[in-house]
């Protein structure tokens, strides 16, 4: 038996690795960002962490099953910005821990051929209490996790700029300052990349994480407050039971991102929502003098998310399911999905490489990203009167 994992981007490696070693040598395995290798593996299974490829394989390896870890705990659109088609949108099996995300699937017309109730391989590190990286910062004091989402409208990297540091410790000045960008940010947001080093250089006690593909978890373990915007890391830390500060971009409602019914937005009480960075130093202060506050709010959502899957073993019973299915596709029962036309499927499939490739994004799509967010931002009026720390896309 051969299952086979692809790695769209680089940072889905670090989480489909432990699904991987789960399986062993109970089947012959592959991982690979390459996709012609993929193809070239002939696997039985196909397993990745996100959508956008699937018509690829739907056409390379017709007779494979394919199925959706995921990579993230909320999906910011992007079901509902596929083609309208099966062959887009509908795996064979997506793996869920709750069913706020089998109702979102339903919703997106992406239901696929079975759910596969495991929970997120990802979070199994917090769940097992793993022991924290050691990390350039000094351990006797507190560490305030700095981790912004990519997208322009929803981050909150514009409004803090260069001044992030001494926000977060106006009134909090003993505090380390750890900053683990979104895996995306460190391809198609060099500038914020290179502010962020400079403020490492600056200030003592900073530390840049520079591989931003690496696994968050470690640097959640490490942390005792987050500080984030509209990244799935709000809800991996809340399992954690620790303090979140919430910032929210003036222009979220312009960014194509957005989704009023998401759960980044319609659970902002899960943290201390601020929306001027002049908040940010009260809010930080707040959440080391009362660490407690709002945990109520933070287990009622963990419980909604993570259900029964709290034993830290969720990438071993995906790792089962992606056998049966192996074993089920070996003895040919399964039942090839039809292959997408290859008018619309190369139409599609070359978006998504434009979308992806790093290059591209820097000298093309970034650019192109900021006028139409502030076209959509006039559009929309969702700018507020407070001129932003543009630091470029």
């Amino acid at each position: 038996m051969r299952i086979a994992f692809f790695a769209a981007l680089r940072f889905h490696a670090p989480l489909l690795e432990p699904v991987q070693e789960a399986i062993g040598d109970r089947a012959e395995t592959l991982l690979a960002g390459d996709r012609g290798a993929i193809a070239r593996f002939r696997p039985h299974v196909v397993a990745m962490a996100t959508s956008a490829h699937l018509e690829y394989f739907r056409r390379a390896l017709p007779g494979a099953f394919v199925a959706n870890v995921r990579h993230g705990v909320n999906a910011k659109r992007g079901l509902f910005r596929l083609p309208r088609r099966s062959s887009a949108r509908r795996f064979d099996a997506v793996c869920v821990g709750d069913e706020l995300k089998v109702a979102h699937y339903e919703r997106a017309g992406a239901t696929p051929g079975a759910f596969w109730p495991t929970g997120y391989p990802p979070l199994d590190p917090i769940f097992r209490d793993d022991k924290p990286p050691r990390l350039p910062l000094d351990p006797s004091r507190p560490t305030v996790l700095y981790a912004p989402t990519w997208n322009l409208g929803l981050t909150s990297v514009p409004m803090l700029g260069e001044r992030l540091v001494d926000l977060v410790r106006a009134q909090a000045p003993d505090v380390n300052v750890l900053i683990k960008p979104h895996p995306v940010i460190g391809d198609w947001r060099p500038r914020w990349m290179d502010a962020w080093a400079r403020l490492e250089a600056r200030h003592p006690r900073v530390h840049l994480v520079r591989d931003t593909h690496a696994a968050v978890a470690p640097y959640l373990l490490a942390s005792q407050v987050l500080i984030s915007d509209a990244s799935s890391v709000v809800f991996e830390f809340a399992a954690l039971d620790r303090p979140i500060v919430l910032v929210t971009n003036p222009r979220h409602a312009a960014d194509p991102a957005w989704a009023s019914d998401d759960i980044v937005w319609s659970w902002r009480d899960i943290g201390h929502e601020i929306h001027s960075p002049d908040e940010r130093p009260a809010a930080v202060a707040l959440a080391l003098r009362d660490p407690g506050a709002r945990s109520e709010k933070r287990l009622h959502y963990a419980r909604i998310l993570f259900n029964q899957f709290t034993d830290g073993r969720s990438a071993e019973r995906v790792a089962v399911r992606l056998l049966e299915a192996g074993a089920h596709v070996a003895r040919g029962a399964h039942t090839p999905a039809p292959r997408p036309p290859l008018a619309t499927f190369l139409c599609h499939d070359l978006r998504v490489r434009i979308r992806e490739h790093a290059m591209i994004r820097r000298a093309a799509l970034g650019p192109l990203e900021a006028v139409r967010l502030r076209v959509r931002a006039r559009w929309w009026r969702a700018l507020a009167a407070a001129p932003l720390l543009e630091l470029g896309p």
